[in-house]
């Protein structure tokens, strides 16, 4: 998600454009439908209940949809009556037990990803394209994750004391 913001900044200050990514509404559009996944498929995206609930216009959602979908930060299969039918890059998110797999490949999504020192790396945004083989260990990482979790507590936690 990160990444779409600093593509975002980059391209608007190299145009000279005013910054309009300050009014979060790309975070914010990302932000709602990674948490609306079900599996591995589309989410479905109203754009006037959207515009009302961030207080922006549907204009304004249009743009950043269209933005997103140019960028390959999501896929567009649909608009109908004002409801949009997205497609979400797994690199951005997917659903917990899913397989990132499956939409990489339906849109053939690139990888994308921020570099480390973010807006002060001289390339900020790495986009890698698609790659099967690339997807395929993401998805082995994530198998990993969910088999050996991460613990955080000092003590111990149920899943590794067993």
């Amino acid at each position: 998600m990160m990444a779409a913001g600093f593509l975002s900044r980059i391209q608007e200050r190299e145009t000279g454009k005013k910054s309009r990514s300050d009014d979060g509404t790309t975070r914010n559009v990302l932000d709602i439908l990674s948490g609306r996944l079900k599996g591995s498929g589309p989410v479905l995206f109203d754009f006037a209940h959207w515009a009302d609930e961030l207080n922006v216009t549907v204009a304004r959602l249009r743009e950043v949809v269209t933005w997103l979908v140019g960028h390959q930060f999501l896929a567009l299969e649909g608009d109908v009556n004002g409801v949009a039918r997205l497609w979400v890059n797994p690199s951005v998110a997917f659903s917990p037990w899913t397989d990132p797999r499956i939409t990489a490949a339906r849109y053939r999504f690139p990888y994308i990803m921020t570099a480390e020192g973010g807006m002060t790396a001289e390339q900020p945004v790495i986009v890698h394209p698609y790659d099967a083989a690339g997807w395929n260990e993401v998805y082995q990482q994530s198998l990993s994750l969910i088999h050996d979790p991460v613990c955080f507590s000092s003590g111990g936690c149920s899943v590794h004391d067993s």
